[in-house]
C-alpha cells in the first residue's frame, strides 16, 4: 500500500509540476476537450452528491455532523446554479453549442469536484496553514526539551531540518514518509504539548483533513480502512456547541484530538484521563492533600468511562494498524513540507 500511496504521490507531483511550470497554452480543441470531460465527471460526481443527500435526510436532525451540513449545502448551491445550465444543454439547437459554453463557464462545475488547479491551489493553502505546526513544534521542542536527556525529540528535529532545507522538499518527503511516521507517533508526547501548539493542531485540522481526504480520496487507500469519516468526525456533535477553542482546557483539547483518531497514543491518553480523573476529586481548586495521608477514592463512573474509551481507542488503532501504514499525525503535519517557500 506504501508502494501504491507513493506511485501516486509521484504523479499527482508530477502533474502539479507540469501545471505550474508550462508556459505552452493549451489548443482550444484540447481545452474544449478537457471542459467536457469535466463537465461529464461533474454530472456524474452530481448524482452521487444527489444519493448521499438523500442519505443525509434519513438521519436525525440532532445527529447531523459537520459534514453532513456542508455536503447538504453544497449539492443545493449546485442544483441552483448549475441546473440552469443542464436544462439550456437539454435544448436541441442550443444543446449543440455546449463547447462553447463550457469555454466561457468553466465555473458551472458541481462544488464538489475539485479541477488540477483546484488541487494544486488548495494543497499550497493547506501549506501555509499547516506550516504553523510545524513552527509550533520546533519552539516547543526548544522550550520544552533537554537535548541532553531527552534524545527521541532529536530525530524528529533533525529530520524536519533535513526536509525544510533540502532542495527537493518532495523526493526527500516521499522517501522518508516511514521513517518521519514512524518517529512522530514514537516521540511527540500529545499529553506534554502546551495548549498554544494544541490550538494550533485545532485550527488547522480542518485544512490538514483536506490532505488526508484528498490522499485518502484519489489514492483509493478509502478501500482499506474501514469507515474513514468516523475517525475525523466523531466528535463534531461536541464540536458543534464548543465553537470558541480559546476556551476549551487542555484536557479538553487533547481528548477531542484522540476522539478524532490523531495521535493515537494508549500511553498518552491513560495519563491525561488519569490526570482528570484527579481532578475531577476536588471539590475546590485551592483544596490541597497529601498523598501520603489521603486515599484517593475514583468514582466507579469515572473508571467504567476511561475503559470505554481506552476500548474505543483500542479498536479504531487495531484497524488502523492492520490497514493503514501512514498515520493520521503524519497527515496533519506534512502540509507544510508538500510546497517550497
Amino acid at each position: 500500500m506504501e508502494s501504491l500511496f507513493l506511485l501516486k504521490l509521484n504523479k499527482i507531483i508530477n502533474c502539479n509540476s507540469r501545471l505550474s511550470s508550462s508556459r505552452v497554452k493549451p489548443s482550444i480543441i484540447s481545452r474544449i476537450r478537457y471542459l467536457l470531460n469535466h463537465y461529464w465527471l461533474g454530472s456524474k460526481l452530481l448524482y452521487q452528491n444527489y444519493k448521499s443527500v438523500q442519505e443525509i435526510r434519513k438521519k436525525d436532525v440532532n445527529s447531523l455532523t459537520r459534514i453532513d451540513k456542508i455536503g447538504f449545502e453544497q449539492f443545493r448551491y449546485d442544483i441552483r446554479v448549475g441546473g440552469p445550465f443542464v436544462l439550456l444543454f437539454s435544448i436541441p439547437i442550443i444543446g449543440y453549442s455546449a463547447p462553447i459554453i463550457a469555454l466561457i463557464a468553466p465555473k458551472y462545475l458541481p462544488s464538489t469536484l475539485i479541477m488540477p488547479k483546484q488541487k494544486v491551489k488548495f494543497l499550497k493553502d493547506d501549506a501555509s496553514s499547516s506550516s504553523l505546526i510545524i513552527d509550533s513544534l520546533i519552539e516547543f521542542s526548544q522550550r520544552k526539551y533537554n537535548y541532553e536527556n531527552i534524545h527521541g525529540i532529536i530525530s524528529i528535529m533533525e529530520f524536519i531540518n533535513q526536509v525544510s532545507n533540502s532542495s527537493d522538499r518532495f523526493k526527500e518527503i516521499i522517501s522518508s514518509i516511514p521513517l518521519y511516521s514512524s518517529l512522530f507517533n514514537k516521540y511527540v508526547s500529545l499529553s506534554s504539548i502546551d495548549r498554544k501548539h494544541l490550538l494550533r493542531i485545532h485550527k488547522s485540522v480542518l485544512h490538514s483533513s483536506f490532505i488526508a481526504d484528498y490522499m485518502l480520496t484519489n489514492y483509493s487507500i478509502e478501500n482499506y480502512i474501514e469507515k474513514w469519516e468516523y475517525r475525523i468526525l466523531i466528535d463534531d456533535k461536541q464540536l458543534k456547541q464548543l465553537t470558541n477553542f480559546d476556551k476549551l482546557s487542555q484536557y479538553e483539547l487533547v481528548l477531542s484530538l484522540y476522539n478524532r483518531g490523531l495521535y493515537l497514543h494508549l500511553n498518552d491518553m491513560g495519563k491525561v484521563l488519569e490526570y482528570q480523573q484527579i481532578n475531577n476529586l476536588y471539590k475546590f481548586e485551592k483544596k490541597k492533600f497529601d498523598i501520603l495521608n489521603e486515599i484517593i477514592e475514583i468514582d466507579e463512573n469515572i473508571i467504567n468511562d476511561w475503559k470505554e474509551l481506552l476500548y474505543k481507542w483500542i479498536q479504531i488503532h487495531d484497524k488502523l494498524s492492520k490497514s493503514n501504514r501512514i498515520s493520521t499525525s503524519f497527515l496533519v503535519h506534512i502540509g507544510a513540507l508538500l510546497s517550497k517557500e
